[in-house]
């Protein structure tokens, strides 16, 4: 068995969701909404027997109830925790249409009601203008988020670039940019986006670990360690110390290892035990695989690609993975090459393997299911179901029970026959349109059944009878 390929960034992905859950905190923006058609943005509101007192900034309005239609709840990720009602609010209710603090999130259509109301009370009242864009700040912020979490990253990146505009020195936009960029493969936006943010917010934990995140992602080991520690020493969780105590076993094994930088990777190998051409003859393979995979897959990888090749014994010491792996993608391509002096056919096909996940990771945008990585995996190296293979499959299929349920579950080798079966029926072309759709944030079985027009149960039982057809007929 190879390599589980979707062992890949779960530690970064941990991290991150820790760190944008910093992005929800609530900002209190209420609509007053007045029978006449008119709004009014409130900081805080209290009712005071007939009338509301609404309060924005230093300044006070009072309206009569009577004239008041609705009040609409700020827009925020969560409610006020415990419950509680929110500050400036008496805890009671005005009346039959005034939402509870319980009530649940806003649509994005009621966000961005509030995002215009305060743009033109910006532009408008000179007076309040600091407080309405800190709310306005902290709405965009909000949609930022909103759009990351659903994979919308241009969206995302539109609503925190517009949330600098007004405050370039916000930090839950700052963060927002740098995921965003992080997420499609822009390191080095992130990287410049992390190091002025943490110019202006030294002590924040959560840009000090995006940017050890990306320092890891370019190799840059000895700074990401110290945006780690950085990180733990302000915020302790269990996500870094796992990231921590990982980047220290494997310094310890590669830290002395040779570093070459080549036009799309960065290759890390004992230089000792090598053959003294290995370096050379690896990169040229890989830079020759690197531009038929770009082809094939539409895709072009903005970052260098990391290698790094062990020594036998030091690959399963620093992967801590299980002896009959050939080699792993985990963010980084790491192979298992012994002494090797030449490189041969064996460790080309581990190459190539590898070099297929990371391109089934970037196009996808790590969301790819583990059956499909190593489905295609095997099938760019040049693997093919053997015959024992596929009457073993076809028997399997024949006698289980529940042929809905078949393919449920996948075996190493069933990976490749059941990909070898898609791209015989669909085309390899409507794979890469899956696993483009995936990085849109489309479940994979949702992929599927759009671009294909069948449900991927469907797809597993037609698979599960071509192989009786094949096979046992």
């Amino acid at each position: 068995m190879r390599v589980a390929a979707t062992r890949t960034v779960t530690l970064v992905r941990a991290s991150m969701a820790l760190c944008l859950a910093c992005l929800n905190s609530p900002a209190r923006a209420d609509i007053v909404h007045l029978k006449n058609g008119g709004t009014i943005t409130a900081d805080t509101w209290e009712v005071s027997g007939d009338h509301l007192v609404i309060r924005q900034g230093s300044g006070r309005i009072t309206v009569p109830r009577s004239e008041v239609a609705r009040i609409e709840p700020s827009p925020q990720v969560s409610p006020t925790p415990g419950g509680a009602p929110a500050a400036g609010q008496d805890g009671g209710s005005t009346d039959a249409s005034t939402p509870t603090v319980g009530a649940p999130g806003p649509s994005e259509d009621r966000i961005l009601r509030a995002v215009d109301d305060l743009k033109r009370r910006i532009n408008g009242d000179s007076l309040a203008r600091p407080e309405n864009t800190r709310r306005l700040v902290a709405l965009l912020d909000q949609l930022g988020t909103r759009a990351l979490k659903s994979r919308d990253y241009d969206s995302a990146l539109a609503r925190f670039r517009e949330a600098l505009g007004y405050d370039p020195r916000d930090a839950r936009a700052q963060f927002g940019l740098a995921a965003a960029y992080l997420r499609t493969d822009q390191d080095v936006f992130a990287r410049s986006t992390l190091e002025r943010a943490l110019v202006d917010h030294p002590e924040d934990p959560d840009l000090h670990a995006l940017l050890g995140d990306v320092y890891y992602g370019q190799e840059r080991t000895s700074e990401a360690l110290a945006e780690w520690k950085r990180a733990y020493e302000l915020k302790p969780n269990d996500v870094l110390k796992s990231k921590i105590d990982k980047l220290v076993r494997e310094r310890s094994i590669d830290g002395s290892y040779r570093q070459s930088e080549a036009a799309h990777f960065t290759l890390k190998y004992d230089g000792e035990r090598a053959g003294p051409d290995l370096g050379g003859q690896i990169v040229d393979f890989l830079e020759s695989q690197f531009k038929a995979l770009e082809t094939r897959f539409d895709h072009y990888p903005l970052q260098p690609i990391v290698v790094i090749l062990y020594p036998q014994r030091q690959f399963y010491e620093a992967t801590r993975a299980d002896p009959d792996v050939a080699g792993l993608f985990d963010g980084k391509i790491r192979v298992p090459i012994g002494g090797l002096q030449q490189l041969n056919a064996e460790a080309r096909h581990v190459l190539l393997h590898e070099l297929a996940h990371a391109f089934i990771a970037g196009k996808s945008h790590g969301t790819a299911p583990r059956w499909l990585h190593e489905g295609l995996a095997q099938d760019i190296e040049g693997k093919t179901t053997s015959t024992m293979t596929g009457v073993a499959l076809a028997k399997a299929y024949q006698t289980s029970e529940s042929k809905e349920a078949w393919g449920d579950t996948f075996t190493y080798a069933s990976t490749l026959s059941f990909v070898e079966y898609l791209e015989e029926r669909l085309g390899f072309p409507v794979l890469m349109d899956v696993l483009a759709a995936m990085a849109r944030g489309v479940p994979t079985e949702e992929a599927f059944e759009q671009l294909t027009r069948y449900p991927l149960k469907e797809l597993r039982q037609a698979w599960g009878e071509a192989l009786v057809r094949k096979y046992l007929q």
